[in-house]
């Protein structure tokens, strides 16, 4: 098992809920950040 307990996350580019381009930078370290995956159907 690979321990990643105090690595920096890469910085990824994401779409959001309304399908803009978001960059974890750009809303990290404003507050508290979870980010989630999962797969499933919209």
């Amino acid at each position: 098992m690979n321990q990643a307990i105090g690595k920096r996350f890469p910085d990824l580019e994401l779409p959001d809920h309304d399908g803009q381009i978001v960059r974890l930078s750009e809303i990290a370290g404003k507050f508290p950040l979870i980010v989630v995956f999962y797969r499933g159907y919209w």
